[in-house]
């Protein structure tokens, strides 16, 4: 496992560098000088976004119609999808990170176990206040920082798969990703949960897991991420092809990428999430996206 805490200093701020994280993977990475969050540089591309029929089988299989109506539907159909370049966060927002913007924030525990470690994602932090982080960071390092659209955290999780999850389907989470497995079960015996052990019973520091093709920690597990989009059910259906952005208003924003309590059936490239933008729960967080007007930064 690699924690990104230990090693976070060893980027110096404000600059680019490159990083073999994968084997065969060249990763470019922008730290910023305020905050120290590191972004890597995606190119554009096309990608098949949403859930496949073979995932649409499996959940029917595993839910019952009635339960994959309401929660998995909304996945559908596969579309394709072309985004232009942009960089994101390498890793989610720690609690470290946020409270540079505010010093009284607590992230809370879960049944005992502390969420408020300085390398653990941010949590109990509503879609308002990620924005807000994002505008404040903004100010300070005179760059254009949000939140990544729906379409551009898909492209980002799934980094060049099109399998459910960007590890291969018949291997467990444990080495991949912080979901809910058997160091969850075995103080909550009745959880459904994977059939491994990855040692946290709650939110992992982040960066403990493997990347993804991208470089990308935790897009996956430990907690939901904070997207820019509104929700609507049916969007699926009519969005553009190209940098689609979500509806123009809605009542709920989305979250993607699974939490550190779920069982693998939602722990999917294509699950959807959503929230009142003012909501604030132990299973969401988020990262950003960095706008940059040159390949040079």
């Amino acid at each position: 496992m690699r924690f990104y805490c230990l090693i976070a200093g060893l980027v110096g701020a404000g600059v680019l560098i490159f990083s073999n994280v994968l084997p065969a993977a060249e990763v470019r990475v922008w730290k910023d000088p305020v905050a120290g969050i590191e972004f890597v540089r995606l190119s554009g591309g096309s990608f098949v976004m949403g859930q496949s029929e073979q995932e649409k089988k499996l959940l029917i299989k595993a839910l019952g119609r009635d339960k994959y109506e309401k929660y998995c539907a909304c996945e559908c159909p596969q579309h394709k999808v072309t985004v232009s370049g942009f960089w994101i966060g390498r890793y989610e927002v720690t609690n470290a990170q946020y409270r540079l913007f505010d010093a009284t924030h607590d992230s809370g525990s879960f049944k005992g176990f502390s969420l408020n470690g300085d390398c653990q994602p941010v949590v109990e932090v509503s879609w308002n206040e990620a924005v807000a982080y994002a505008d404040w960071l903004s100010r300070k390092c005179d760059r254009r920082f949000r939140l990544p659209t729906e379409a551009e955290w898909e492209y980002a999780c799934r980094a060049g798969t099109s399998t459910m999850r960007y590890w291969p389907n018949d291997e467990p989470a444990c080495r991949y990703a912080n979901t809910a497995d058997l160091s969850a079960r075995n103080r909550w015996p009745l959880w459904s949960t994977d059939d491994c052990e990855d040692g946290f019973p709650v939110t992992a520091p982040v960066g403990s897991f493997e990347p993804n093709g991208f470089g990308l920690y935790d897009m996956l597990g430990n907690v939901w991420e904070w997207c820019s989009d509104w929700y609507a059910k049916n969007y699926y259906r009519v969005s553009p092809e190209h940098n689609p952005r979500g509806v123009e208003a809605g009542k709920y924003h989305i979250a993607r990428g699974s939490c550190w309590d779920n069982p693998p059936r939602y722990v999917r490239s294509a699950s959807r999430n959503y929230r009142l933008p003012g909501n604030h729960n132990y299973g969401i967080g988020f990262r950003l996206v960095l706008e940059a007007d040159g390949e040079n930064r």
